[in-house]
């Protein structure tokens, strides 16, 4: 099954969760009312009468649903701000520094690092959870481009290399297919219909400090009985909440936990990584729960299971970890003893590690799909990318505040007056260090690679700073009168994953909706592969054809990457499948002429990019 076609069944679940979601709302309701009624009587001593009963409980079902509606609106709406990194932070999580020296933390950016740019999403953020001893990780985020991946400090040191890859693998395919997104707003959805359990823990909180000797008097007394009282009540109320949540969580997690597992032995090619560290789980001595209080809210999203469930597990977020184990290794003996495995992995040691170029994209059964690979021959993976840089290079782009630099060089086109502009948007004292490099023979093939390396150490500037450096580059840009290909996908590249995200404007348009915005970036696409008017003609009408529209007259090539900027704009309103299909139908276009050079590689990388969807980087014929 193709991530995209999982993204559309996983949408199939949402009537499942709808409808245990309303269950828990009108249970809620049920019980406000039979209590509420019954305080009232054994008050008063007199029933409702049946019509004041009547109106009393839609009364209670207007004012919980109005509640759960409020609240979990609210949620959503701080997640949607935050994104991953909210989420992060949230359960405890620091910001692992793009260019730390920390041997254990370098290990795990450079995995991140190669598997990010082999399956072409931005590099995400990534977190550690420094408090938590337990073996556990999470991914979290809206979407691919605010994805941030989260590891505990129990898992990072209990893991070998191999084992962390499994894991991180596994994470990754939680991005790829639209799980991420889902579980994250989980968070918020279910926050609804748990709230009331919160705001009964934090009365009963705040009721220990008080003194009894602030309550003198008998009314002060019964004031804090009734305090107690409605804490109580909350918090049963609440725990109905919860143990629909928990259902939810359980009936949307499970079976993608599988998926994700098998995932991540296609994604490695190595059943031993991933296994390893399910066995490692059940051997260490916090298992893979967590002390933030928080976690519970996130308890679906983690790796393993993350807090205690009840009734034996029937509401767990994950499956049994045997079961796990025995579908990634079926001859596994049920011993959860942990060999000694070396820390180099499969795919060679932590300075060559990645995943196989022909990684398979989401069957539980392990068949081979109809899946882009990644190119055998320029990169292999994301490790032999990395590779073909200058260290130095690289741990520019990784430190965070020379990462800028890295942006200006791929802009700089050897002119004076370039050179002078570059001058003064670095300080004086990183002149010795920076400016050489932009006499530098930089391969093309690796500048899109060298500038995703830079993302995260650039995603942690400020927002004016990330304003200020995309006007730099488009001066940069302008300093010739010629908005170069080149350029446009630079800076379309960073603004997409640097400014504020596009996608407040999506309404899930047809193809037919946006045939203009199809036919202009298809014939631009076409005139950059093909010089000759009818293999560029032939080319078009193959690409339309694969969108199921008639062929028709490929109009003069014009190069203006403004309007093809507008254009990606408006294709993200798209559904994520028709967005896969239309990155297809660029491919098409691009590989009509049986050879891709990088211009066309680069623009590959930005269109996808643009449209959040994953695709490795394309074999550019040198």
């Amino acid at each position: 099954m193709d991530f995209f076609d999982h993204q559309d069944t996983a949408r199939q679940r949402t009537g499942l969760l709808v409808f245990l979601f309303s269950l828990a709302v009108l249970v809620i309701t049920a019980l406000v009312s039979v209590l509420s009624i019954a305080i009232y009587y054994g008050v008063t001593g007199e029933p409702f009468d049946q019509r004041t009963a009547i109106t009393y409980i839609l009364l209670c079902f207007g004012c919980v649903a109005l509640v759960v509606a409020i609240t979990s609106m609210f949620r959503l709406s701080e997640l949607s701000s935050n994104g991953g990194r909210g989420v992060a932070e949230s359960i405890g999580g620091k910001l692992i520094s793009s260019n730390t020296t920390d041997t254990k933390h370098r290990q795990l950016l450079n995995v991140v690092e190669e598997m990010a740019i082999a399956s072409g999403i931005p590099v995400p953020p990534v977190y550690i959870m420094l408090g938590e001893r337990g073996i556990n990780a999470f991914a979290a985020g809206m979407s691919i481009d605010d994805a941030v991946i989260g590891v505990t400090q129990g898992a990072l040191d209990s893991f070998t290399r191999d084992e962390l890859q499994g894991v991180i693998a596994h994470e990754f395919s939680h991005v790829l297919n639209g799980d991420m997104r889902m579980n994250t707003r989980l968070i918020g959805v279910l926050f609804g219909i748990t709230c009331i359990a919160y705001l009964g823990h934090l009365v009963l909180d705040n009721t220990r400090y008080t003194s009894r000797a602030s309550r003198s008097s008998s009314g002060s007394d019964k004031g804090f009985t009734v305090i107690i009282l409605i804490a109580i009540v909350c918090i049963v109320l609440g725990w109905v909440g919860t143990l629909f949540g928990s259902m939810i969580k359980a009936a949307i997690s499970r079976q993608r936990e599988f998926l994700a597992d098998a995932s991540a032995v296609q994604f490695t090619r190595n059943s031993q990584g991933i296994s390893g560290a399910l066995k490692k789980i059940f051997g260490h001595a916090s298992g893979s729960s967590l002390n933030a209080r928080v976690s519970s809210q996130m308890s679906h999203m983690m790796f393993g299971q993350s807090s205690l469930s009840g009734f034996t597990g029937f509401f767990a977020t994950h499956p049994p970890l045997e079961e796990r184990i025995r579908r990634i290794e079926p001859n596994w003996d049920g011993s959860f003893s942990s060999k000694n495995q070396s820390n180099t992995s499969a795919f060679g040691s932590d300075q060559v590690s990645g995943f196989s170029s022909n990684a398979n994209f989401g069957s539980q059964d392990h068949e081979t799909q109809d899946v882009a690979p990644t190119s055998s021959e320029l990169s292999g993976t994301g490790t032999q990318l990395i590779s073909q840089l200058p260290q130095d290079l690289v741990d520019i782009a990784r430190e965070p505040y020379s990462s800028r630099f890295i942006a200006l060089l791929l802009i700089f086109d050897g002119s004076d007056v370039q050179r002078e502009m570059i001058k003064g948007h670095i300080p004086m004292v990183s002149y010795a260090k920076l400016l050489p490099w932009l006499d530098f023979d930089l391969p093309m093939h690796l500048r899109l690679p060298l500038l995703e390396l830079a993302i995260p150490a650039l995603k942690a500037m400020s927002e004016g700073q990330k304003n200020r450096l995309c006007e730099v580059l488009r001066e940069l840009s302008q300093t010739d009168n010629h908005y170069s290909l080149g350029e446009w996908c630079v800076i379309n590249l960073l603004e997409k994953q640097l400014i504020a995200p596009f996608g407040s404007t999506r309404q899930n348009k047809t193809f037919k909706q946006l045939e203009e915005s199809v036919h202009w970036l298809l014939s631009e696409l076409v005139w950059v592969t093909h010089s000759e008017r009818k293999r560029a003609q032939r080319a078009f009408n193959a690409s339309l054809s694969s969108l199921g529209f008639a062929e028709t007259t490929l109009v003069e090539p014009n190069n203006d990457w403004r309007i093809s900027r507008t254009a990606l704009e408006l294709l993200l309103q798209l559904k994520p499948l028709q967005r896969r299909q239309f990155v297809k139908a660029c491919r098409l276009a691009i590989e009509s002429d049986g050879k891709i050079t990088v211009s066309e590689g680069e623009l590959y990388r930005v269109i996808a990019c643009f449209l959040e969807v994953p695709e490795p980087p394309l074999t550019v014929t040198l």
